[in-house]
């Protein structure tokens, strides 16, 4: 008999997956975990309830994640990757040549070495490459304790704010002063924000403002991830502006090597919203200064029936 997971969408919605087989499941300290087959998306990771990756539109999201803001900083050596997950983060941003080196640290061990053994087509042995710390611990932790200015660009691919889950605090003014202090002068942050909904675009208009408190330079990013059944945000954040088209652009991406989804045209795509999500965006919002969920909408986590 088939279980149907029923997933928290937008507000008022629900998306319900139909899992053909489910190859692990497990409580950590942290969240509720779940790696099914499913007939669309293939091999699928679950958080809490909600989707996190599926091997057949990971790209969509990881490359979204990684290769604009990496690519339009230009000379990234010493990165920060707060989420390691599912190791396909860390497999775009190994991508670029001139990254000398990844500590990649993930609060739930227990997952990474799920993902490992039950999608290994995600990390694609990235977490084995000489350039690669790998910590079991909390991004916070890891912020706290590094020196000043010690990296070039963060990347913060945690997850989406849940009742009592593990990124609850890390969406707030006050922790992205500490990411600052840990970023060089001419660093990059680049945070997941969340998803491009169309009625009010909550979760990236919060976030730009949250981030703005701290970061003079912003930039909305997008792509759509079909088994998010939506498209998704990251925000850039800087102390100077980037240039968003530079002249060499084509070239840049061209030392990329095995490429699913980011172009040139692509690159220009993703910098770009409708018109009529623009002026949303132009909306003012407010900073998320306590816990999350008294800014933006928390998921509970999701149910399943059989």
């Amino acid at each position: 008999m088939p279980i149907f997971l029923r997933e928290p969408n937008s507000s008022g919605t629900v998306v319900e997956f139909e899992l053909e087989r489910v190859v692990f499941q497990t409580r950590t300290p942290h969240q509720d975990v779940i790696i099914a087959d499913t007939a669309y998306f293939g091999r699928v990771l679950f958080l809490d309830g909600v989707v996190q990756s599926s091997v057949n539109d990971e790209a969509m999201y990881h490359e979204a994640l990684i290769h604009p803001g990496v690519t339009l900083h230009g000379a990234p050596r010493r990165v920060l990757l707060g989420g390691a997950g599912e190791g396909a983060a860390l497999r775009e941003l190994l991508r670029h040549p001139g990254v000398e080196s990844v500590l990649a640290c993930d609060i739930d061990d227990e997952v990474v070495q799920a993902v490992r053994e039950y999608m290994p087509e995600l990390c694609q042995d990235a977490f084995e490459d000489p350039r690669v710390e790998y910590r079991a611990a909390d991004v916070e932790d890891v912020v706290d304790g590094a020196a000043p200015g010690e990296f070039d660009v963060v990347i913060l691919d945690v997850t989406d704010p849940m009742d009592d889950g593990p990124a609850l605090a890390l969406h707030s003014v006050d922790w992205y002063r500490r990411v600052a202090r840990a970023l060089a002068d001419d660093g990059l942050l680049i945070v997941q924000s969340g998803e491009l909904d169309v009625v009010d675009m909550l979760m990236p208009r919060t976030m730009r403002a949250t981030l703005r408190e701290v970061f003079p330079w912003t930039q909305l990013v997008h792509y759509h991830v079909p088994s998010f059944h939506s498209a998704w945000t990251f925000t850039l954040a800087a102390r100077r502006p980037l240039e968003l088209r530079p002249a060499d652009l084509a070239a840049r991406i061209e030392r990329l090597a095995g490429l699913r989804v980011y172009t040139p045209a692509s690159h220009a795509r993703m910098l770009e919203l409708p018109a009529f999500l623009e002026a949303i965006m132009a909306e003012p919002a407010e900073p998320i200064r306590g816990a999350a969920r008294d800014s933006v909408y928390v998921y509970a986590a999701a149910r399943s029936r059989g």
